[in-house]
C-alpha cells in the first residue's frame, strides 16, 4: 500500500511542475519525462490480471452484471413492465431494456434484481397477492427483495430463481409470474425453469467485485498478492 501512495505523489508532482512550466512560459524545458502505467498498481482492473477473480464462486455473476431470463415453457422473457413500477411479465420474444436485470449481489447465489427505472424486483405484500411479483421497491433494504439464482449442475445457465417466501418464480402464462412453485424438475416444460443470458460486456471488474465475490475474510489476502 506504501509503493502505491509513492507513485501517486510522484504522479502529482511530475503533473505540478509540467504546470507551473507552461505557466511561467519554460514549456520546452529539457526535462526529459517518462509514462509509466500504473494499472492495478492505484486501481484494479480485471482485464489486466483476470486470474484474481478465477477463486470468486459464481464468477460470471459479479456485483453490477446484467442477466435476462427466457422461460424455457413460454419462450418468453422475464420483463419489468413499463422498466419498473409494476408488474413483472413474460410476454417478450426479444430481450431489451426492460427484459434486462442488473444484479446486486449479497453473496455468492442472492441477489438483488434492479431494472430498467432503478428499483428492484420484489414481492407484492399480502394484502395484495403476497406471491406476485412485482418490480417497484426504490430500495433493497428488505428480504422481499432478495432472490436466490439455482443453476443446474449440468447447464449453470439453466436456472431456477428462489424468492424470498422459499418458492421458486414460475411463469404460468405471458401476464402471470408468481412466486409459488414447490416442483423440482428441470423439463422444458416446467414453468420454473428459466435460460439465463448473461451480457458479459457489462462485467464491471474491480476491487468493489473481490471484495463483494471473496467476502471481508479472504479479500484482503487477495488484494495483496
Amino acid at each position: 500500500m506504501n509503493n502505491r501512495f509513492f507513485f501517486l505523489s510522484l504522479v502529482v508532482a511530475l503533473c505540478h511542475y509540467v504546470a507551473v512550466a507552461e505557466e511561467s512560459g519554460n514549456s520546452s524545458s529539457s526535462l526529459t519525462l517518462r509514462a509509466v502505467n500504473l494499472g492495478n498498481w492505484l486501481l484494479i482492473e480485471g482485464w489486466m490480471k483476470p486470474s484474481l477473480f478465477d477463486g470468486i464462486p459464481n464468477k460470471d455473476l459479479l456485483d453490477g452484471t446484467q442477466v435476462q431470463f427466457m422461460s424455457t415453457k413460454l419462450q418468453t422473457y422475464l420483463s419489468a413492465e413499463h422498466g419498473g413500477g409494476s408488474i413483472v411479465v413474460a410476454n417478450r420474444t426479444t430481450a431489451r431494456g426492460w427484459e434486462t436485470f442488473r444484479l446486486w449481489r449479497v453473496n455468492e447465489t442472492f441477489f438483488n434484481f434492479r431494472v430498467a427505472n432503478k428499483q428492484f424486483m420484489g414481492l407484492e405484500s399480502e394484502g395484495e397477492g403476497g406471491n406476485n411479483v412485482v418490480a417497484n421497491s426504490d430500495s433493497a433494504s428488505s428480504s422481499m427483495e432478495t432472490f436466490q439464482i439455482v443453476r443446474n449442475d449440468g447447464d449453470p445457465n439453466r436456472v431456477r430463481i428462489r424468492a424470498p417466501n422459499g418458492l421458486f418464480l414460475q411463469a404460468t402464462s405471458e401476464t402471470k409470474v408468481s412466486a409459488d412453485y414447490e416442483g423440482s424438475s428441470w423439463e422444458d416444460s416446467d414453468p420454473s425453469v428459466f435460460k439465463m443470458i448473461i451480457l458479459t460486456e457489462s462485467t464491471i471488474r474491480g476491487e468493489y467485485q473481490i471484495t463483494n465475490g471473496y467476502g471481508p475474510e479472504k479479500a484482503p489476502q487477495i488484494m495483496r498478492v
